[in-house]
């Protein structure tokens, strides 16, 4: 993999892993505010911080048929 890709790579992992949580999007049980298209999300916890990082076709359709990182 080309070094420029590897370190684009590792900005957008930093940036999903080090974005501070009162930034992030809270989610609810209506995921008719999420956009779907596609996209790279990650899931985090108040506590427990980083849980999931992903990447889908719809974010809205991720979310709304279940993710298992609400587990």
């Amino acid at each position: 993999m080309p070094d420029s890709i590897q370190q684009e790579a590792r900005q957008i992992l930093d940036t999903l892993a080090f974005t501070p949580f009162e930034q992030c999007q809270p989610l609810g049980h209506n995921f008719n505010t999420i956009p779907s298209r596609p996209g790279l999300y990650a899931v985090r916890h108040r506590v427990d911080g980083l849980l999931y990082i992903g990447k889908t076709k719809s974010l809205r359709g991720r979310f709304s048929g279940g993710h298992k990182a609400f587990l």
